[in-house]
């Protein structure tokens, strides 16, 4: 960075670290690692403890198409829901529904998600701001920019979603169902299992069966693929 010649023993040494810091800079598990590992060690320094913070390792999902990319927006937004920490999307804190529903009473307000960055030169603490994807169902497949789907049509499949996984939540399930799911010919009750249980029922890649066993056979990670029949429940036959 200087500028100084460097010697065989330095130029053979930085080749290696190189290499190294690039593998790292593009892996999931190691970022993951770095982010665990500092929260773990602040939450037992509050809690006066020592042992395992985070119950498991985190997942890595490959979504393959629409009915995956649903399914798992749906998990991950219900997930204070599903928890009992919240009794209303309104009220689910840090998630994206929540920021999406308030930008409905502010027009003004942009659509972000905030993250913390610090410098470590100087100490100072920056927060950066990124927009969240907007729904674009109104247009052309071949022209979509953003998430395949009318907001008011996810708004509505989350919200009848969360009434019926909550049994102890106030409010009723209407007997009509929900217009996406009319529209993808998902059957009630897979898609109630797929909001409850995507994180277990496959092993890194979701989709239509097919395109799974495909994914799987390019990317020579083995033939064996996890969740065919919830992948057919959700890419039902027409």
């Amino acid at each position: 960075m200087n500028g100084d010649a460097l010697i065989d023993g330095e130029v053979m040494l930085l080749d290696g670290l190189l290499a190294e810091w690039h593998e790292r800079l593009s892996s999931i598990s190691w970022f993951m690692r770095c982010l665990n590992e500092d929260i773990a060690r602040k939450a037992n320094r509050e809690d006066e403890c020592k042992g395992a913070f985070w119950e498991g390792r985190f997942k890595s999902q490959a979504l393959l198409d629409e009915q995956a990319l649903l399914a798992c927006m749906m998990y991950v937004d219900l997930n204070p829901i599903r928890a009992g920490i919240a009794d209303s999307l309104q009220s689910s804190d840090f998630t994206s529904i929540q920021e999406r529903i308030n930008s409905l009473n502010s027009p003004n307000s942009a659509l972000t998600i905030s993250a913390i960055q610090t410098d470590s030169s100087t100490n100072q603490t920056h927060i950066l701001h990124k927009f969240l994807v907007q729904f674009d169902g109104a247009a052309h497949l071949n022209e979509q920019a953003g998430i395949p789907f009318h907001f008011a049509d996810y708004l509505e499949l989350i919200d009848w979603t969360g009434r019926a996984i909550r049994l102890d939540k106030k409010g009723y399930i209407d007997n009509q169902r929900p217009k996406l799911l009319n529209e993808l010919g998902i059957a009630s009750d897979a898609w109630l299992t797929s909001a409850k249980e995507f994180r277990r029922q496959y092993s890194g890649i979701s989709g239509r069966w097919d395109s799974m066993c495909e994914f799987k056979k390019q990317h020579n990670s083995g033939k064996w693929c996890k969740g065919k029949a919830f992948s057919q429940a959700l890419h039902p036959q027409v």
